[in-house]
């Protein structure tokens, strides 16, 4: 078997599992890919999640769940606020108000993190939700992709679990909102999922290619 074969082969099985625990994990959640330039201003940008509504003001979004914005355009800084009922999560390891960053797998919403203890590999303070009305200096990695988790009353007045993917440039001014993903169920938890890298899809293409060539 050659080297592109075995590759090939061994990038389908771990996409394949990939792809079930995706299913499994999404079954109930809603995902909004609003790709959001967040404007390096004291205002920023507010949102309502389950609306997808967004503007530069509190008047002008009606039930708005996050404030993203810049303390100082002068000083690079992230800052997110929650209005009443939303939470952001402290990255795993963090302590005082450090949002974002987080991992692969990151479960957002169990108990142990909606009551605000210690999450259950005992880390303690990793990985809680800060409490309302407290803004956040982001844990970002700049020129990177990271994750943030969070929880917001829906319309209902129930609590719903979600995380969202920030694009962060050469400074914390730079950042884009990618999407926000949450569950339905209220109360449910979601997991963080990371797409494939772009070269491990181009990886598992050659190689269905090359298959299909010895086919003929």
């Amino acid at each position: 078997m050659s080297i592109l074969n075995r590759l090939g082969r061994h990038v389908f099985a771990a996409s394949a599992v990939a792809i079930t625990t995706v299913g499994s994990a999404h079954a109930a959640v809603n995902r909004w890919d609003c790709n959001l330039s967040i404007p390096a201003t004291s205002a920023g940008l507010f949102m309502n999640v389950q609306n997808r509504t967004t503007g530069t003001t509190g008047a002008s979004v009606v039930g708005w769940d996050f404030n993203l914005y810049t303390t100082s355009p002068s000083a690079p800084s992230l800052t997110m606020f929650g209005s009443v009922g939303t939470r952001f999560m402290r990255a795993p390891g963090q302590f005082g108000y450090a949002v974002g960053n987080l991992n692969e797998g990151q479960e957002v919403g169990s108990p142990e993190f909606a009551a605000g203890l210690f999450n259950p590999e005992g880390d303690a303070y990793s990985a809680i939700f800060n409490t309302a009305s407290q803004s956040a200096v982001g844990n970002w990695n700049l020129n990177s992709i990271n994750y943030f988790g969070f929880r917001f009353q829906a319309n209902t007045g129930a609590t719903h679990y979600g995380y969202g993917r920030m694009d962060v440039g050469a400074n914390a001014n730079v950042r884009t909102l990618k999407f926000v993903e949450w569950n339905d169920t209220a109360g449910a938890a979601v997991y963080v999922v990371v797409a494939p890298a772009p070269g491990a899809l181009a990886l598992l293409g050659l190689a269905g290619f090359g298959r299909s060539r010895r086919r003929h």
